[in-house]
């Protein structure tokens, strides 16, 4: 599932690139728990992602090792649904499996959340959980997916601790991760200018020359055992283009009648 929904991603992102929202630029002010203003005005919120009733909207979603599940609700805090509850009103919750029980740790509470644009220009929302000794972040990279009408949710996991800080990284598509001017919201379905057929035989030409290289590349090196120039498909066909240009010149010219390189006279 994991590897599923990152696949789904990344298509997501390939064939929807031309029609992103462009990142704004500076840094997105904490308005409250769920929603922060760019410096141009423009306002990213994640109220329509969320869950009033107790429960996280995103939940139990696993990582890569499928050893770690993780829960998010982004303005409501909730509880996990067991006795003593470590996970008690916050926004991140995540469950680890343990013999002969599971164990359960608080990854921030709402209260904590804040919002950074790294030096790329991608915005990220973080929570923090102390701990006594050390302290717990979890940090949701939130991915701008304007025209996508699905929301994806992934959870790369737990890195190496350091200086006594465990983070937790996290993935948000979404549309509701893109940043719209205050009056538009992206619940109401906005959608950007429609495609041309111009830009759509622009956009299917390109996917068809990229999957042309890509699988061409990958059928010569891992079936045919190719390598260096050879790695390109029908090499031998593009090689020979050059070649078929200045050798039809050439005739050409062979071809004029007379002799030398004097003209007839008219």
């Amino acid at each position: 599932m994991y590897r599923l929904t990152v696949v789904l991603v990344f298509t997501e992102l390939f064939f929807g690139i031309l029609a992103q929202v462009p990142l704004p630029i500076g840094q997105c002010t904490k308005r409250d728990a769920c929603s922060c203003m760019y410096d141009d005005g423009t306002i990213v919120n994640l109220q329509s992602l969320d869950r009033q009733d107790g429960r996280p909207n995103f939940s139990n979603v696993s990582n890569a090792a499928q050893n770690e599940l993780y829960s998010w609700n982004p303005c409501t805090p909730f509880t996990y649904p067991s006795n003593n509850s470590a996970c008690d009103g916050v926004a991140v919750c995540m469950i680890r499996q343990g013999i002969p029980n599971a164990l359960i740790y608080d990854l921030g509470n709402q209260d904590t959340a804040s919002f950074m644009v790294d030096s790329n220009g991608t915005l990220k929302l973080s929570y923090t959980a102390d701990q006594g000794d050390y302290k717990r972040v979890t940090e949701i990279t939130l991915q701008c997916m304007g025209t996508s009408k699905f929301d994806f949710f992934v959870a790369e996991g737990e890195q190496p601790e350091t200086n006594d800080t465990v983070l937790y990284k996290l993935l948000l598509a979404s549309k509701y991760a893109c940043a719209y001017a205050p009056n538009l919201n992206p619940s109401e379905n906005v959608s950007p200018k429609a495609l041309s057929g111009g830009e759509i035989f622009v956009i299917v030409v390109f996917s068809l020359i990229g999957a042309y290289i890509v699988f061409g590349v990958m059928f010569q090196a891992f079936v045919k055992k190719e390598s260096g120039k050879r790695l390109c498909p029908n090499h031998e066909f593009w090689c020979k283009i050059p070649e078929l240009c200045t050798g039809s010149k050439g005739e050409a010219i062979s071809s004029t009648p007379g002799s030398g390189s004097k003209y007839d006279t008219i």
